[in-house]
């Protein structure tokens, strides 16, 4: 869990869909870094990811941890956007009905409690409907 303070200072970046790009290695971490997980580098530059994207794999959590037993079943996805690999939160849907290749949009909504009793929103993703 975090604090309501800690969503209110990335709220921009996170809502946004902001990462940053490591200009030395080119890999790119959402939500940003201040040093790239990979080679260390302390170029990196922001970038906008993509709002829509594609499943590459998911899980179905149906035994949550403290604090998210209203939200079960959760579905977890790892979500291509561009160049960038996320790992969110799918919601409407239910679980028989997500499928790896599914194409997917960023929303806002509402997430679980703070330690400090605020609800913040978070980016999470929902099908795509063409």
């Amino acid at each position: 869990m975090t604090t309501l303070q800690r969503v209110w200072r990335l709220k921009n970046t996170i809502l946004n869909l902001v990462a940053s790009r490591c200009s030395s290695c080119g890999y790119i971490t959402y939500p940003p870094k201040m040093r790239c997980p990979v080679c260390g580098s302390r170029e990196l530059r922001e970038e906008a990811l993509p709002r829509e994207g594609e499943v590459l794999s998911y899980t179905v959590i149906q035994v949550p941890a403290k604090g998210f037993e209203d939200f079960t079943p959760i579905i977890i996805a790892l979500v291509r956007l561009g160049d960038a690999k996320v790992l969110s939160e799918v919601v409407d849907i239910k679980p028989e009905n997500m499928s790896v290749g599914m194409r997917v949009v960023a929303t806002v909504r509402r997430s679980a409690e703070t330690i400090d009793g605020g609800v913040p929103y978070v980016v999470k993703f929902k099908p795509l409907k063409l």
